[in-house]
């Protein structure tokens, strides 16, 4: 699971960080719209491999940053104020916070 928080507070849940990458516009990324991290509380950052311009809407990779930190998905969840894209059963800022709450096995 990919958690993806945008400037307003609005939390994208997707099945990886690829599908977030196909989903998401370079150019919300180049203007740092963005947080990054999956379910193990690994950070993300975004590094544009071709820019917006005038007649291309760019590209954009991810790439972990730093070593993961377990509370980082659950405190995604806690500054979201709603839930815009949800995945499968995930229907729900409490539906995600119950997942991430979880200990891993």
């Amino acid at each position: 699971m990919f958690l993806v928080l945008d400037r307003d507070a609005e939390l994208h849940v997707y099945s990886s960080a690829e599908d977030a990458e196909r989903d998401l516009e370079a150019i919300d990324v180049e203007n740092a719209e963005y947080e990054f991290c999956d379910d193990t509380g690994q950070r993300f950052l975004a590094e544009i491999t071709s820019p917006v311009t005038t007649f291309r809407s760019g590209a954009f990779s991810l790439r972990p940053d730093g070593a993961p930190e377990a509370a980082l998905p659950l405190s995604f969840v806690e500054r979201a104020k709603v839930l815009g894209t949800p995945l499968g059963e995930i229907t729900s800022l409490d539906a995600l916070r119950a997942r991430v709450a979880r200990p891993k096995i």
